[in-house]
């Protein structure tokens, strides 16, 4: 039978330092909020403030002195693909948060960093939230990560088991080395439990993340940042993307390859224009200099595919 317990919102300026703070970061649709309802007995979620579906940041305490002599604060943050909000407005955020509390001198016990083991393969979406939390996190705070899988009651054992040796054996890789831990959550409350009281029980020291240094302790706009640069990345690796597509295009065109295969490289161009283009547009928000060599090669890119449009 579960513990009752009181969770409730608090505001960020009422943190304390000696608070036990678990941040709970990753991609949209992890689990996230469905976790903090399991583990504090709120299984339906408490009110419309509560739901999951997280595009804010959500403080929530948890009294429960079954569960643990000290109040547990749980941080709801939104993942780097939601969709109401910009990966800019996304990373401006959380770093906000991340900047007043810092400046409270209120540091994070843990942080679960949460992964669909249901996702057959490592791209896009999930990779993008890796690269930019572990920018975010930078090497110091990694030994009080949890890297937490979740959904294992969607796949097959052996499947899950594959995927997570293939997590840990590579894109997880370095941050395990640095002290960064795995666990599964169960979807029960019993998992969520052990996932929280190792952190809770760990008496782990806390450490500033990379991001909070960075803005605070070293002074730099958002855009300087290892966070902020990582979507410059991200627009280099897309314009790339698209001048790989654009020569294959351009060879189809030449051998006279048939009107399907066309409009599929069509297609794909067209998607990948206007991701880059939001990605630009991020950039210019964030008042991250392009670049006059990038802008070019977009630009190029981009006149030759309008002139096979018309």
């Amino acid at each position: 039978m579960k513990k009752a317990g009181k969770i409730f919102k608090v505001k960020t300026e009422d943190l304390k330092e000696d608070d036990v703070i678990i941040a709970i970061m990753g991609p949209t649709g992890a689990g996230k909020s469905s976790f903090i309802n399991m583990a504090t007995g709120n299984v339906t979620g408490v009110g419309h403030d509560l739901e999951s579906c997280t595009n804010s940041i959500d403080i929530l305490k948890f009294q429960c002195i079954e569960r643990s002599m000290q109040d547990i604060i749980f941080v709801d943050t939104p993942g780097f693909d939601d969709t109401h909000k910009s990966d800019v407005e996304i990373l401006e955020m959380i770093a906000g948060w991340l900047k007043q509390t810092y400046e409270q001198n209120v540091k994070l016990a843990g942080i679960l960093y949460f992964h669909r083991i249901t996702d057959n393969r490592m791209a896009g979406t999930p990779l993008k939230n890796l690269h930019m939390f572990e920018k975010l996190c930078g090497k110091d705070a990694l030994q009080n990560i949890i890297l937490t899988t979740t959904m294992w009651d969607e796949v097959d054992e052996a499947t899950g088991e594959q995927r997570e040796k293939e997590l840990e054996r590579h894109y997880w890789k370095t941050m395990i080395s640095q002290g960064s831990k795995t666990m599964r959550y169960q979807n029960t409350d019993k998992s969520a439990w052990n996932i929280i009281d190792s952190i809770v029980v760990g008496h782990n020291e806390r450490y500033a993340v990379e991001l909070q240094k960075e803005l605070v302790d070293l002074e730099k706009e958002l855009p300087e940042t290892g966070a902020g640069k990582e979507l410059f990345g991200k627009l280099q690796a897309l314009v790339k993307r698209q001048q790989d597509t654009l020569h294959r295009l351009r060879d189809s065109m030449k051998r006279h390859d048939d009107e399907t295969i066309l409009n599929a490289l069509k297609e794909e161009y067209e998607e990948l224009r206007l991701q880059t283009e939001a990605t630009v547009k991020e950039m210019e928000a964030l008042k991250i200099p392009i670049g006059k060599r990038l802008r070019r090669l977009f630009t190029s890119t981009l006149g030759f595919f309008k002139l096979l449009k018309k």
